[in-house]
């Protein structure tokens, strides 16, 4: 494709970029990603990746605003109260960006439509607040061969990983096992969550997508960082790939068709 001279002007600070140029943004504008959530973590994802230019973004929520949403998922306004969340993103994300191709999916996803609604992806965000949910993107992307990165948020605190599964990483699995049932004393609904620490990790998530979509930089590959804003420290912690795991192991079974993912929803 052919950049215009109205997309030379709106991207010209990322075309200026020696890591970008104009190569690099034709091929975010052909690009595919999909965004699971569109709460805390993924309201900056679906600003930050329209602004720049991401040609298609397919958005999956099921969940409607609520007023205890506001502080943080910062795509939905008051006036947004009891709407479905993909219509009140689709309305913003329109606004900022109409090169941008939205496709909105209002469902929950489930191990049985799963594959259907992540294939085609060049890259999956995932965006929810609970386990089961990150189990089930880690093993649909790795079943279909998907790049993806999850992040999660409590209190001050945030953490994020990537997997490249054609570079055979290590996985969500190769961290956190088979654990689908978290704590619900652990939720933000319980423990809280200060309105920043997903706006900051969730822009770190769509920098993981450009940077993969850019081939540039260093990815967060067979390590979490880890993030307190309470206390301002940064932290890389090394991952290695558990042979034995039940998601990327050698021969691994299909485990979207096998597994019992328990309270799959997306809520933030």
């Amino acid at each position: 494709m052919e950049l215009s001279e109205e997309q030379i002007e709106r991207y010209s600070r990322q075309i200026v970029l020696k890591e970008v140029g104009g190569i690099g943004q034709e091929k975010l504008l052909s690009s595919k990603i999909t965004l699971i959530g569109l709460g805390a973590l993924g309201s900056p994802v679906a600003y930050y990746l329209t602004a720049a230019g991401i040609g298609n973004l397919r958005i999956i929520d099921f969940d409607r605003v609520e007023s205890s949403n506001l502080h943080r998922q910062i795509l939905h306004y008051t006036n947004d109260i009891h709407r479905k969340k993909t219509y009140s993103a689709f309305q913003k994300l329109k606004l900022l960006n109409p090169d941008c191709d939205i496709e909105i999916i209002n469902e929950r996803i489930t191990s049985s439509n799963s594959k259907e609604l992540l294939k085609g992806s060049n890259f999956v965000i995932e965006g929810s607040d609970n386990i089961p949910t990150k189990m089930l993107t880690n093993d649909t992307c790795i079943n279909l061969g998907i790049p993806f990165t999850i992040a999660g948020v409590l209190r001050f605190h945030g953490q994020i990983i990537t997997v490249i599964p054609e570079k055979e990483t290590a996985c969500y699995r190769c961290v956190f096992g088979d654990v689908t049932i978290g704590d619900e004393r652990m939720s933000c609904s319980q423990a809280g969550v200060i309105g920043l620490i997903p706006g900051v990790m969730g822009c770190l998530e769509a920098n993981e997508a450009i940077k993969y979509i850019l081939d540039i930089g260093d990815l967060i590959i067979n390590r979490i960082l880890y993030v307190d804003l309470l206390k301002y420290s940064f932290n890389f912690i090394d991952l290695y790939k558990n042979p034995d795991c039940l998601a990327c192991k050698k021969d691994a079974i299909d485990l979207v068709e096998k597994s019992d993912y328990g309270r799959s929803n997306i809520c933030q």
